[in-house]
């Protein structure tokens, strides 16, 4: 794990409802490149929205926010961030229904220069890696709960990022594939020097990461 600061929060604040609710409140946070943390908290606590501001899903209304070299407060067009630096793994897959599964798996490549046929070997070699290369021409309805979130799982590194983004992965899914796709997660941590963050309100699924984060009425709890 490197010295290098991949995440640096400065007095971080987001309300909604028009400030009638306080997500975050003044949140400072260092995360270093290659680092695997894990956020936890209760409902409400802030510990999602702080992951979106991250992945730069949202923006913040006070303070600053820079990852992977992109201050997010100061930059308009985020979609060149999220497709180069940032993958999601979201707690419900996200998946398209009505495409396949390399398709899906090929979707984040649309946003780089990739030719139709490097779109197609990249997303085949990741589902390989997934032991999913039987299922490639299936729609996502027509896989278990633990295969559908191992495409998502392709899916976020198809275009090579540099942070994983995850909230609650293992959320939906029994404990047998839940320890699965957490097998993968740190597989990926420690082969590819990914930083991986990750929400969960699981505190065994917490223990697994190098540092953990609490998040508590919108703020770091120290």
């Amino acid at each position: 794990m490197s010295d290098e600061k991949i995440v640096e929060i400065k007095n971080l604040r987001k309300s909604f409802d028009n400030g009638k609710i306080t997500a975050l409140n003044g949140v400072e946070l260092q995360i270093r490149k290659g680092e695997f943390i894990s956020i936890i908290g209760p409902s409400g606590s802030g510990k999602s929205t702080l992951l979106n501001m991250i992945g730069a899903l949202d923006r913040p209304d006070e303070g600053d926010v820079s990852v992977a070299g992109y201050n997010l407060t100061e930059k308009r067009d985020l979609s060149e961030f999220r497709s180069r630096e940032i993958g999601f793994i979201f707690q419900l897959h996200n998946l398209i229904p009505n495409l396949s599964v390399v398709e899906n798996v090929e979707i984040p490549m649309f946003e780089r220069s990739m030719s139709g046929k490097d779109m197609r070997k990249r997303a085949l070699k990741l589902l390989e890696y997934m032991n999913l290369e039987d299922k490639i021409d299936r729609k996502p309805t027509e896989l278990s709960g633990g295969e559908r979130q191992r495409v998502a799982i392709a899916r976020a590194l198809a275009n090579e990022p540099s942070i994983i983004l995850a909230d609650e992965p293992t959320g939906s899914l029994d404990s047998k594939n839940g320890q699965m796709i957490l097998k993968l997660l740190e597989d990926l941590h420690e082969k590819e020097n990914v930083t991986l963050i990750m929400v969960t309100h699981d505190l065994n699924v917490a223990s697994l990461a190098e540092r953990t984060i609490e998040v508590l009425d919108g703020k770091i709890k120290t």
